[in-house]
């Protein structure tokens, strides 16, 4: 991080949205190691959103779940991710794409306490091990997350592999998750070259907050966050995009990659945005359907940021 937290991409966002100020603040946090107070918060955690690219450049959002422990950081410059006690759903071409591309960016997501961290870096296969060498970590605020328990599922293994279906064009069964969904995942980088980030961010909002425009195209609203920009400022230098959408409660994902496009000063007369008028949409050029390894234990509540 030479040039301090943040590229030109986010620099930009920021200075357009007039939130320069409160990205240089919030930024301080930004480290190319976990804080320590940190540490123990990670083997706490359940799931872990990932970011990935493919072989063909598209980029991927996936969810990896695993039994309590499964993740541990035993000192700031490293998380490991222990593959013999995580799951994967099937279809997720996560794994498949670290061993082609390093480059990974990580969310770790308490939902019953609200509190995430973010660890962007480098992932390396060892015996049963993802290690992932940090380069970026910064924890970040708690707004839009829906408070719930989630545990591994009891018997991942066990999954019918016959749940699994894939697409272009999204149809009935798709459109109606994403009316259920109130959380996503998008993963984003500022370029396809090994020196590039991959950026993974939490996108969350009372159920239908995310709008199906056509069969090819979704639109999200962008509320006002940390000023930081990193999803929005990658999009100013690459537009390809994934991301997970999920339904927790039928333990239901869909995963998209396509070409997202950020929109600035749109009209709002129902005040989906609470003010910002930015959007973003995802055009699709695929889509993934399956049961995600992990179940929700218990529904606590909405965030009471959500619009």
């Amino acid at each position: 991080m030479k040039n301090g937290p943040f590229h030109q991409g986010e620099i930009a966002v920021q200075k357009r949205a007039g939130e320069s100020a409160r990205a240089r603040a919030n930024g301080a946090v930004v480290k190319a190691e976990i804080l320590e107070g940190a540490l123990s918060f990670i083997a706490r955690q359940p799931l872990v959103a990932v970011g990935s690219t493919a072989g063909d450049g598209s980029l991927w959002a996936s969810v990896i779940s695993g039994a309590i422990g499964f993740m541990r950081a035993d000192d700031p410059h490293a998380v490991h991710i222990d593959l013999s006690q995580a799951a994967v759903a099937q279809g997720d071409p996560v794994l498949e794409n670290l061993a082609h591309d390093s480059r990974i960016g990580t969310l770790m997501i308490e939902l019953e306490t609200r509190r995430r961290l973010k660890i962007n870096g480098r992932a390396a296969f060892e015996n049963k091990e993802l290690v992932v060498a940090v380069e970026k970590s910064f924890p970040l605020c708690p707004k839009y997350i829906q408070r719930r328990k989630v545990r591994l599922a009891a018997d991942p293994e066990r999954i019918d592999q016959q749940s699994f279906s894939a697409g272009v064009e999204l149809g009935l069964a798709e459109v109606e998750l994403i009316n259920r969904c109130d959380t996503l995942f998008v993963a984003s980088s500022y370029a396809e070259d090994d020196n590039a980030n991959i950026d993974v961010s939490h996108r969350g909002g009372n159920p239908g907050f995310v709008l199906v425009d056509s069969s090819r195209r979704i639109r999200v609203p962008d509320y006002s966050g940390n000023g930081m920009f990193n999803t929005f400022g990658n999009l100013q230098l690459n537009n390809k995009a994934g991301v997970i959408l999920i339904d927790f409660s039928r333990q239901q994902a869909l995963q998209v990659t396509g070409v997202a496009e950020v929109l600035f000063d749109q009209e709002d007369s129902e005040n989906r945005t609470g003010g910002t008028n930015r959007f973003w949409t995802l055009d699709i050029e695929r889509w993934q359907r399956f049961i995600l390894p992990c179940s929700e234990v218990e529904f606590l509540d909405y965030s009471p940021f959500n619009l």
